[in-house]
């Protein structure tokens, strides 16, 4: 009963039991401390960008000193300080390689009629102020001499006996290997003073197109073929194209006797480079040795006619403006010339009949004739004073000019004053056609603005590459007779 009687009494502390309490240690504590200084002393991340990056310095606001500084400057400029900025803006562009310069021309088409890539280094890329002129006529009319003129770009003295010795300059002699008595003959004749004489009165005289010394002259050989192309330094590109119609060509052409069908492959040859020529140049000359050839107007009007209609490419220029295709309908200033004119065809009379004749024979054409390359002045379009040249010539009576020009033929007593000529002395004439062509308003051949020398070498490629598919020519090939 004793034990029944026992109660035990349990205290509420023992019921609900205690949670440990856990001290930390020194480790521990020394630790958060640590991190706590690590923290502070890190740097703050700043998100905004610097003045540098956000605004040019252009834009940036600026102190009153500084400004004060800057205007001060201005007004007293400092010499070193541009000159720093201009080597510094030199080094930053791209030297470019040096230009070529041309000593002797070179073939634009060969004598197979393919296109020469040789010339190209001898063009500039940047340059967009150029002149091109192209010469088209018949054998021997005196071509390559038109051009020559053309291309000196000096005063040039005893030009008269250049051209009249030119033509006895054989290129190439030769002599029988056994028969030395003409050699002998001719070594006793020479005199070398005289040689040396002539050396360097045409020392100023460089003429770069080859043209026909008498070997052939006598035995009717063409001197050209293909297209021989020049650069001269003031950046004038002069084309110089072989005969027209030529009857060496067709012979050297057909293998066999001549037939018909070479004759036409010729004619058609010929008439493709002419109709190339109207699209790739300025100024297409027209070289004819007598009154008017009428053969020389029917080649111009029907290489007018069958020339196409050409495609050309932004991408030719060199720029990025895009590849969108472009058609191109230039036409070049023709300019009429007459080479070896007599006294008579200098008079108003005869100079009146040709320009009628030409205005009737162009009159649907769309070669420009009326360009400013005239021979006398015309008050109303051609402002110039041309009239101490030819002072014989008024519009009166030759009536409203065109695009003509005569040059007389070359006599050997050319300095004898006391002949009547007719006409101003060649030397005279010759400078003012060259001033003439110079002159001529150098209107865009494409459609592609700022067209650059290898740009418009590039178009030439295409345009002759379209020349030769053509179908109008292999057409008009099937109707000669």
């Amino acid at each position: 009963m004793s034990d029944k009687k026992k109660k035990v009494f349990t205290s509420k502390e023992t019921l609900t039991p205690r949670r440990p309490v856990i001290l930390k240690s020194d480790r521990d504590v020394s630790k958060d401390q640590t991190k706590e200084k690590q923290e502070k002393e890190k740097a703050p991340t700043i998100i905004l960008k610097t003045r540098e990056q956000s605004a040019p310095k252009d834009d940036r606001p600026v102190s009153p000193k500084t400004l004060k500084s800057s205007t001060s400057e201005i007004e007293g400029i400092h010499p070193s300080k541009i000159a720093q900025n201009e080597n510094k803006e030199k080094k930053e562009q791209k030297p470019n390689p040096p230009l070529k310069l041309m000593t002797d021309p070179v073939k634009l088409l060969d004598e197979n009629l393919e296109f020469n890539n040789a010339a190209l280094e001898f063009l500039n890329d940047s340059n967009t102020n150029y002149l091109i002129v192209g010469v088209i006529g018949t054998q021997g009319v005196g071509k390559s001499m038109v051009l020559n003129l053309i291309s000196q770009n000096k005063h040039i003295r005893n030009l008269c006996s250049y051209i009249l010795n030119s033509h006895e300059m054989s290129s190439e002699n030769t002599y029988d290997q056994n028969d030395t008595s003409s050699l002998e003959n001719q070594l006793e004749a020479l005199n070398f003073v005289e040689t040396s004489e002539k050396n360097y009165e045409h020392a100023d005289i460089d003429f770069k197109f080859k043209m026909q010394d008498i070997a052939q002259i006598e035995k009717g050989i063409h001197c050209t073929k293909g297209v021989d192309m020049f650069v001269t330094t003031d950046r004038v590109i002069l084309l110089d194209c072989q005969a027209l119609f030529s009857p060496s060509l067709i012979e050297e052409f057909s293998a066999s006797p001549v037939t018909a069908r070479s004759a036409n492959v010729v004619t058609v040859d010929c008439l493709q480079v002419a109709s190339f020529l109207m699209s790739v140049c300025h100024v297409l000359v027209a070289v004819q040795d007598w009154f008017s050839d009428y053969n020389l107007l029917r080649y111009i009007q029907a290489a007018e006619m069958l020339r196409p209609s050409l495609w050309t490419q932004n991408a030719t220029s060199g720029g990025n403006t895009g590849d969108a295709a472009l058609t191109t309908d230039s036409h070049p200033h023709l300019l009429l010339l007459h080479n070896r004119c007599q006294l008579e065809d200098f008079t108003p009379e005869a100079v009146k009949t040709m320009q009628d004749l030409y205005r009737k024979s162009f009159q649907k054409s769309s070669l420009q004739l009326n360009s400013g390359m005239y021979m006398y002045s015309d008050s109303n379009k051609n402002g110039l004073n041309m009239d101490s040249v030819c002072k014989g010539h008024t519009v009166d009576n030759c009536g409203p000019p065109i695009n003509l020009f005569l040059l007389p033929e070359v006599y050997s007593d050319y300095d004898n004053r006391e002949v009547y000529r007719g006409h101003p002395p060649f030397e005279q004439l010759a400078k003012r056609l060259r001033w003439m062509i110079f002159g001529v308003n150098r209107h865009q051949i494409t459609n592609v603005p700022n067209l650059s020398e290898k740009g418009w070498f590039q178009y030439c490629s295409k345009a002759w590459e379209t020349i030769r598919k053509c179908t109008f020519f292999m057409e008009y090939e099937r109707f000669l007779p």
